[in-house]
């Protein structure tokens, strides 16, 4: 998504496949075919070589290929929103949708319509709309996986049918995710619930503890450890994906703000800076994206 211009192998491979070419190679052999005449089918030959030499590095083509890129991005864009928006907040897709909208913006931009660069900012907006989506995802996973935790933890379930269907549904990922069961947005809930569920494995920690030191059996003892060894973790787990919460929400509000920075920037100043300034915050979304890559081979 990042190269504006395909490689030479593929642009002829491009040229030789579109439907004309291919309908003119066609036609003249089936010329030659129906009259017993080389002869269409050595134009045919001739004007193909002079198609492949003239028209892959021609402006024309360019333009085609860029068009057909944008189409192939789009329906993409498109297909990855239909997965997400069922997921996340009314907000984030309001959030996201007014970043396509400078997006478009940009792209109607014809003073610079026909620059390399202007190409390059182009599709590197476009890369980063898609991160906006994964992020998005990403972040209504770990906030509905935190409220179901506090659920369990801090407010259970009071009759044993209601905690098993919940356990039933957990294990077998029925939950449901539509606009109503999505989490609130925001650090203040984050911290509030993690805060929460924190404290109360902190009170059962201590109770363990306290049984522990109390028990004489060795074989009960080892119990105890591992269930002080499991609630720890836990309780470092949600502290990890509280973190993470936090980090999710900074990088897509740079990615919001700095989308109407270069909007804003685009006439005032050079491309190489323009360029600079969109390079680093794919670095800072590249950064963040292999992060949440190691968390998810953590299991978080």
């Amino acid at each position: 998504i990042m190269a504006p211009r395909m490689e030479k192998k593929n642009r002829l491979a491009e040229a030789f496949k579109e439907n004309f070419n291919l309908l003119g190679l066609a036609g003249a052999a089936a010329l030659s075919a129906a009259t017993l005449n080389p002869i269409p089918l050595l134009i045919g030959v001739v004007a193909e070589a002079a198609y492949l030499i003239f028209i892959p590095d021609s402006k024309w083509f360019d333009a085609r290929l860029e068009k057909r890129f944008d189409a192939e991005i789009l329906a993409h864009r498109n297909k990855l929103k239909l997965e997400v928006f069922p997921r996340v907040a009314s907000g984030v897709k309001e959030r996201f949708v007014r970043l396509e909208t400078i997006r478009t913006q940009v792209g109607n931009e014809d003073t610079f319509a026909n620059e390399t660069w202007f190409r390059q900012v182009l599709r590197k907006l476009d890369y980063l709309l898609e991160k906006f989506l994964h992020f998005a995802r990403k972040d209504a996973e770990f906030r509905t996986h935190l409220k179901r935790v506090y659920e369990e933890v801090v407010e259970p379930p009071k009759s044993r049918d209601v905690r098993n269907d919940r356990k039933r549904r957990s294990n077998t990922g029925e939950y449901d995710l539509t606009e109503d069961s999505v989490p609130p947005t925001g650090d203040r809930w984050v911290a509030a619930t993690v805060a929460s569920i924190q404290n109360q494995f902190d009170a059962e920690l201590d109770e363990v503890r306290r049984e522990r030191a109390a028990e004489d059996d060795f074989n009960t003892q080892a119990i105890l450890d591992k269930r002080i060894e499991v609630i720890s973790s836990r309780h470092e787990q949600v502290g990890r994906i509280g973190k993470i919460l936090t980090n999710l929400g900074h990088q897509m509000n740079l990615l919001e703000d700095s989308f109407g920075l270069i909007n804003d920037q685009l006439r005032a100043r050079s491309p190489e800076q323009v360029l600079a300034d969109i390079d680093g915050l794919v670095y800072q979304t590249d950064a963040m994206t292999k992060m949440l890559d190691e968390m998810s081979t953590l299991g978080i």
